[in-house]
């Protein structure tokens, strides 16, 4: 897992290839000296380290075992190589996801805290990232020794669980090694994004199974190296097949997101919500629909510019993202205008979630040169059966509420009467 570009930019730290990130000078430009939030900046230290004073305290305390040298050299050479052949599909994943994403280090990073002297098995995770940083792409430093520092702790905790490759009690370590690495990165991801939520900084469910599928395969290339090292080149090839599915995947979903906020676009909100509509019929559940319009955005756009106008944008997609439930469908329309799906919801929890929405952002601020700016939004609801049936309708039937709470003096929820 990777927190590539979790953390807020700020200006200082260089990043353009043929500038080597170490030293200390290299740490006294880093970005995270011009965080605001304090607290994450000491937290973020504190992983690094304890991940460096584990791995010192490691090389000090326990000797490296001979038979370690073999299978650590095999699968430092595994990372590398694994990064060269995968090294398009990752930048072209890095081009299409800004903020943090799973990445499949695991595999061989994994397969290191299981065999290896906690200090090799650090050794490997921190060659892996800085390969990666080198050869894929250039993140601020500070947010990829983070990552690799996330990972080295959760190897160390990992390494706590008495087991050897064959044994049942490796899958409490692969458990534990993706639980903290998981519990480490989303706090940082937390902290990173004021007044998001704990559910708002977490990965998706197929993410989370991307990152347990990376540590099966880093369990059964423990056991591999151990017992049939050939089937290695086996499971590399299993990797980046799997790799490369998560890059078609990204592909079909940028295709149906929406560029400034991540929502669905209208096209595809209409394909989701349609099948959705449709599903709902055959179990003869309710739907509901909210059409939602930001009040006066062009005087956003006007006054403060339309950099400030994508930031509200994004600020009310979050805090839509944080009203609605996993099963709800949000959608862009365009513009200043929102739609979500409630399926299962009747008019009345309708009008009482679009109330809910609307006081959410209705205390919403966004920073801008000089001082904070806030936003209202005026929504229209309309619900199955009373509005209609169809998708059309339904949409035809919210538009018109909103325009009633437009003419109502805005910042309203309205149905139709």
């Amino acid at each position: 897992m990777t927190n590539s570009g979790f953390l807020d930019e700020v200006e200082g730290e260089r990043t353009q290839p043929g500038w080597w990130p170490f030293g200390v000078l290299a740490i006294a430009r880093w970005r995270l000296w011009g965080l605001p939030d304090r607290f994450l900046v000491g937290y973020v230290l504190a992983v690094d380290l304890t991940a460096l004073t584990g791995a010192a305290v490691a090389f000090h305390a326990l000797p490296v075992p001979a038979r370690d040298w073999r299978p650590f050299w095999i699968l430092l050479a595994c990372c590398l190589v694994y990064v060269e052949v995968s090294r398009s599909i990752e930048r072209s994943r890095a081009d299409f996801l800004d903020g943090p994403h799973i990445d499949l280090n695991s595999v061989w990073m994994f397969a290191a805290a299981l065999l290896l002297h906690p200090g090799l098995a650090a050794v490997v995770i921190a060659v892996s990232f800085a390969y990666r940083w080198l050869r894929v792409r250039h993140r601020p430093v500070y947010r990829q020794t983070f990552s690799a520092a996330a990972s080295m702790v959760s190897a160390f905790l990992a390494n706590l669980v008495p087991f050897a490759p064959q044994e049942f009690a490796i899958f409490g370590a692969a458990l534990l090694y993706g639980l903290s690495n998981t519990a480490l990165i989303t706090f940082a991801v937390h902290r990173s994004r004021p007044g998001t939520t704990l559910r708002e900084a977490m990965f998706s469910p197929a993410d989370y199974a991307l990152e347990a599928s990376t540590i099966a395969l880093g369990v059964l290339l423990a056991w591999a190296l151990v017992d049939w090292p050939p089937v290695l080149v086996l499971i590399m090839g299993v990797t980046l097949v799997l790799h490369r599915s998560t890059l078609v995947q990204q592909f079909r979903d940028q295709a149906g997101a929406d560029g400034k906020t991540g929502l669905l676009n209208a096209s595809k909100w209409t394909e989701v919500a349609t099948a959705e509509l449709a599903r709902g019929r055959r179990r003869g559940l309710p739907a509901s629909v909210l059409m939602l319009d930001l009040d006066h955005f062009k005087v956003v756009n006007d006054r403060h510019g339309h950099l400030t106008g994508d930031q509200v944008l994004l600020a009310v997609a979050a805090a839509l993202r944080a009203e609605v439930r996993s099963e709800d469908v949000l959608g862009r329309f365009g513009g200043e205008e929102f739609v979500i799906l409630l399926p299962g919801t009747n008019r009345f929890d309708a009008v009482t979630i679009a109330e809910r929405i609307r006081h959410r952002v209705g205390q919403l601020l966004v920073s801008v040169p000089g001082g904070e700016i806030g936003v209202t939004v005026s929504i229209g609801v309309a619900a199955q059966p009373r509005d209609g049936q169809a998708l059309d309708t339904l949409l035809a039937a919210a538009d018109r509420a909103l325009y009633v709470a437009k003419e109502a003096g805005r910042d309203r929820v309205r149905t139709m009467p």
